[in-house]
């Protein structure tokens, strides 16, 4: 079990580099999830703004 961690001696770049693809990986759709939110957000408002101008100028 030691020499599969290990790794012929390269476990230790191998093993880093996997858990920073991982963390990566799991990072980029908490990334696009929190983009889209603020996105969402800021459409709403700007609706709810135009909204107004629209009713004030009628």
């Amino acid at each position: 079990m030691s020499e599969f961690f290990s790794m012929g001696g390269f476990g230790v770049f191998i093993w880093s580099a996997m858990g920073i693809a991982l963390a990566l990986m799991v990072l980029e759709p908490v990334s696009l999830i929190i983009k889209r939110r603020s996105l969402i957000k800021q459409i709403r408002r700007t609706n709810r703004q135009d909204t107004r101008r629209n009713r004030d100028l009628s």
